[in-house]
């Protein structure tokens, strides 16, 4: 493991906006490992590890790059596919959902600000931060740039993680320094082949940060209860907005409404279930929030243009590993015992993590 500097740092501390809402945010749950005080920096592979991580945020910088095709993720209130090449990059106090199934292979990699900039030692809104430090605008730009590396792209970028995954498990003279090199570099080249469309965005869209502060407490709001059918009234009280700011802010960062953004998360979330897991049609439909089985099976081949099970089956004729336990195929409506809790997810880890 790369050594740390043995300087003193100081730790930057969040932002106003940031400590006013950790009563009512999102879950705050770090998956770092304990590195005393120096700042943080990890990377490792992800293969043969199924896993669902819950809405969270954390307080750190991380990158997703996908080597295969994987489950959908969230980062916000933006859904997406991974493929191979793609790259995903998550802001500190982003609420964003992780899905990892058999076949995934994913290098994910977080760091400290005070890693990547020892000299930056205190928080910055994201439109300062990217100024100071330009090659983090990636993370400005996530939900409106695709970041679908070609060959040359993915090459680049996994002759860098294995240097940086050679680098920190050594204890080798400027070990750190190399890794930092080597993550600058990264970033700093992305930006370059990405300026054209960074520049454009910056023409079309809201200053970056201006709407953070809404955007987040809307995602963690969402992300949250999406799965009790929460009201625009409660949405509005959260996000500390009207309810017409609230609607007009959720159409301009995703396209559409309220209720539908809801049903749409559900939905997701459900066609990942059948997949991930061999929970029951009504098991998977009381997870995401439908308690009528009914209403749900009508939801889902209204999205899906099919029926839960026979979706469920043909994904497992694309990937053989997921085929299900055969009696989890039925649709024949359950009705769930009264007070009856939510079904444990049997086949996979649901992740909880650490309160940090």
């Amino acid at each position: 493991m790369a050594k740390a500097n043995n300087e003193t740092t100081v730790r930057p501390r969040p932002d106003r906006d940031e400590e006013e809402n950790r009563a009512d945010a999102a879950p705050f749950r770090s998956y770092a490992l304990d590195r005393s005080d120096s700042p943080r920096f990890h990377i490792r592979l992800v293969e043969n590890t199924p896993r669902l991580y819950p809405a969270h945020k954390h307080d750190y910088f991380q990158i997703l790059y996908f080597m295969s095709d994987a489950p959908a993720i969230r980062i916000g209130l933006t859904s997406h596919k991974p493929k191979a090449g793609s790259i995903y990059f998550i802001a500190p106090m982003v609420p964003h959902q992780i899905r990892f199934d058999h076949a995934t292979r994913c290098t994910v990699a977080y760091f400290d600000l005070d890693f990547l900039r020892p000299g930056i030692t205190r928080s910055y809104p994201m439109a300062e931060l990217v100024r100071l430090a330009p090659e983090l605008t990636p993370f400005a730009w996530q939900n409106h740039v695709n970041f679908d590396l070609d060959a040359v792209q993915g090459a680049r970028m996994e002759r860098a993680i294995a240097s940086m995954i050679g680098q920190h498990q050594t204890e080798r003279i400027s070990a750190t320094e190399i890794i930092r090199a080597e993550l600058t570099l990264i970033l700093a080249t992305l930006c370059q082949d990405y300026e054209a469309e960074f520049a454009e965005l910056s023409r079309t869209l809201p200053v970056v940060g201006r709407d953070s502060g809404h955007m987040r407490r809307i995602a963690e709001f969402i992300g949250e209860n999406y799965t009790r059918s929460p009201s625009l009234d409660e949405a509005a009280s959260a996000a500390r907005l009207s309810k017409s700011r609230l609607c007009a802010l959720i159409r301009q960062y995703t396209g559409t409404s309220f209720q539908v953004l809801i049903r749409e998360m559900r939905i997701e979330d459900a066609r990942e279930r059948l997949v991930l897991t061999d929970d029951t049609i009504g098991q998977v439909a009381y997870s995401v929030g439908y308690n009528d089985e009914k209403y749900f099976l009508r939801a889902f081949k209204a999205s899906a243009g099919m029926t839960p099970s026979a979706y469920r089956l043909k994904r497992a004729r694309e990937s053989p590993a997921a085929t299900p336990d055969p009696a989890s195929v039925s649709e024949r409506p359950s009705t769930p015992r009264a007070g009856a809790r939510r079904p444990a997810v049997p086949s996979f880890e649901i992740v909880a993590g650490r309160k940090s």
